[in-house]
């Protein structure tokens, strides 16, 4: 939906299409009917409602192929007053269904595929109806860690992600839209911390963007509160830091992580087992008594280590429902991280993209669901909304069109 801000400024806040299976324009049209109509029924809102889609690199090049669907597709936006306002374009492939863990990383930014498949997803974005002035688009932060490179991939992959900029700024004068494509850092990926990303966003990508000064606006950072929340990273600083930088926050990602306060406990890690399911990646961090933060690649390496036991409390990477504070008990999640997270944005204006993220809902353990996020997809996804349109009230931030 769009919303406006104490000073005026319009902000857009959608819910992440990547929760629905499938990722081309028939699964769009098909969400669309039976998940974002009734949810803006459901919150009241009459104004323009935005969305925030997810398309693999097979809808896009059908779309491409296809100008029809993509014509079709449009049609149906202008008749309901819908807005596409930002795109994930992380996912390569199909995102449900079949175990991703790492292969969701692929393929890397090193690869032509990759930057061939985010330059037709800007040009798609684009030709679809929007109010606004920028539009937003979220990839990989590079590659996975485990896979090994270095110095030289960093560079290989900055390379790859100026000629991706060239085509944005071109796209955008041609249709009058900036286009920002947004780094996403992720616990245990090349950039996984925002040191990490600041360091490659003042090494690699400055020295690739010599003597290219325009593009640097069309090169940004998609902040998802979850991950930074698994390294322990105080949002609110790191924020600030990014802005100080210079670099642009593409979007926010309003998501929240798991913590397990005491992993001494037997019923705790019990309870956080049941989280730990075979399509995703769920990395865990965790800091000695020291402050040494650690991370494991996946939340089965941990349950039974005695090392990890002595460590806590753990956070993982399972987005869970961002109106929970508390999980099922004695789990609770990281929702105080996010609820700064959205009160700096509202406050400064740092971003004007708000995408809630919680993609987790058909593989969320049912004592989950039973114990408050909910079985039904509309009415937990408009709890979402009211928590973070809550929250962003409170610093005077109001959706448009609403009854």
């Amino acid at each position: 939906m769009r919303l406006t801000d104490a000073d005026g400024r319009t902000l857009w806040l959608a819910y992440g299409m990547n929760v629905h299976p499938g990722g081309d324009a028939a699964a769009t049209h098909a969400a669309i009917h039976s998940t974002v109509l009734p949810l803006r029924e459901r919150l009241g809102v009459s104004g323009p409602f935005g969305l925030a889609v997810r398309w693999s690199a097979a809808g896009v090049a059908d779309l491409q192929r296809q100008p029809g669907r993509l014509d079709a597709l449009a049609d149906l936006l202008r008749e309901r007053d819908l807005h596409v306002f930002s795109g994930n374009a992380f996912v390569h492939g199909e995102f449900h269904g079949r175990p991703l863990k790492d292969e969701v990383y692929r393929p890397s930014w090193t690869e032509v595929a990759r930057a061939a498949y985010t330059q037709g997803f800007a040009r798609v974005l684009s030709k679809l109806p929007f109010e606004g002035e920028r539009i937003s688009l979220s990839t990989s932060p590079l590659a996975w860690k485990g896979w090994g490179g270095g110095e030289e991939e960093q560079r290989a992959c900055a390379r790859n992600l100026v000629s991706v900029a060239k085509g944005l700024l071109h796209t955008s004068r041609e249709t009058g839209r900036h286009i920002t494509l947004g780094l996403e850092p992720e616990p245990g990926c090349t950039l996984e911390t925002t040191r990490e990303i600041r360091a490659f966003f003042a090494g690699p990508l400055a020295e690739a963007l010599v003597d290219a000064e325009e593009l640097k606006a069309h090169l940004g950072v998609c902040y998802d509160v979850c991950h930074q929340a698994v390294e322990w990273e105080d949002a609110v600083a790191n924020l600030a830091a990014l802005v100080a930088d210079g670099i642009p926050i593409a979007k926010l990602q309003a998501s929240c992580a798991l913590e397990l306060p005491d992993p001494t406990d037997p019923a705790g890690r019990a309870a956080l087992a049941r989280f730990d399911e075979p399509v995703y990646l769920h990395q865990v961090g965790a800091r000695d008594g020291d402050g040494t933060l650690h991370v494991a690649q996946d939340l089965g390496e941990v349950l039974d280590d005695p090392v990890w036991q002595a460590r806590g409390p753990w956070r993982s990477h399972f987005h869970v429902p961002v109106f929970r504070h508390e999980a099922v008990a004695p789990l609770r999640t990281t929702q105080p991280d996010l609820e700064h997270a959205l009160q700096v944005a509202a406050r400064t204006g740092l971003t004007d993209h708000i995408e809630i993220e919680t993609y987790t809902w058909d593989v969320l353990p049912d004592e989950e669901r039973r114990a408050g996020s909910g079985f039904d997809l509309v009415e937990a996804l408009a709890r979402e909304y009211e928590w973070v349109l809550g929250v962003l009230a409170g610093e005077g931030v109001r959706p448009e069109g609403a009854k």
